[in-house]
């Protein structure tokens, strides 16, 4: 229910926004440096447990992505993401190319795109709180589909709001992860 309200006020903010947006190109030799946050709901299932599980998370993402052409992006990303339930702690850090394309022409006043990737994820889970002192170490390949939009804000600037699916495969467990996400965030653009 919080994230419904959450995505009505920024869908709000958006539109309102829009109406005083200037131009913002996504031509060729165009730049485009982000920094997203996300707020996501993740299922997880394990072969070696019973039932399955889902947590509340936090999500700090920036990127850099350059249009080889009109239109056209590829770029890479890193993620950062750390919880912290009732003294468990997890850290994971990812990185990863990806490619995209934006729709719209210089008097569009949004700039819906398109985009998918891959991505590395590095974890590290602390078990302290269970009263050792071990932890976990493992890693991750996987792939991310996402939909968004840039809303223009000023020559150069614009804010985004995305759609995100990512699936990591853990490479020393039959754990999986399926993470949807929904991120909000500031761009800039070079051109």
């Amino acid at each position: 229910m919080k994230l419904k309200k959450v995505i009505l006020i920024c869908s709000i903010i958006g539109l309102h926004v829009v109406a005083y947006g200037q131009e913002l190109t996504i031509g060729k030799g165009t730049s485009m440096i982000s920094g997203k946050a996300s707020f996501s709901n993740t299922g997880y299932s394990s072969a070696n447990a019973t039932g399955s599980t889902s947590f509340t998370e936090l999500t700090l993402s920036p990127s850099g992505d350059y249009f080889i052409v009109d239109h056209l992006f590829v770029g890479a990303g890193l993620s950062y993401l750390g919880t912290n339930t009732n003294g468990f702690k997890t850290t994971k850090l990812g990185i990863g190319p990806e490619i995209g394309y934006a729709f719209g022409n210089q008097d569009s006043k949004l700039f819906p795109y398109i985009n998918a990737g891959w991505n590395y994820l590095k974890s590290t889970m602390d078990f302290s709180y269970f009263g050792t002192n071990a932890t976990n170490n493992s890693s991750a390949n996987g792939i991310s589909f996402g939909i968004g939009v840039i809303v223009p804000v000023k020559t150069h600037i614009g804010l985004v709001l995305e759609g995100k699916y990512n699936n990591f495969n853990y490479s020393n467990s039959n754990e999986i992860d399926n993470v949807i996400s929904v991120n909000f965030g500031i761009v800039g653009l070079l051109f």
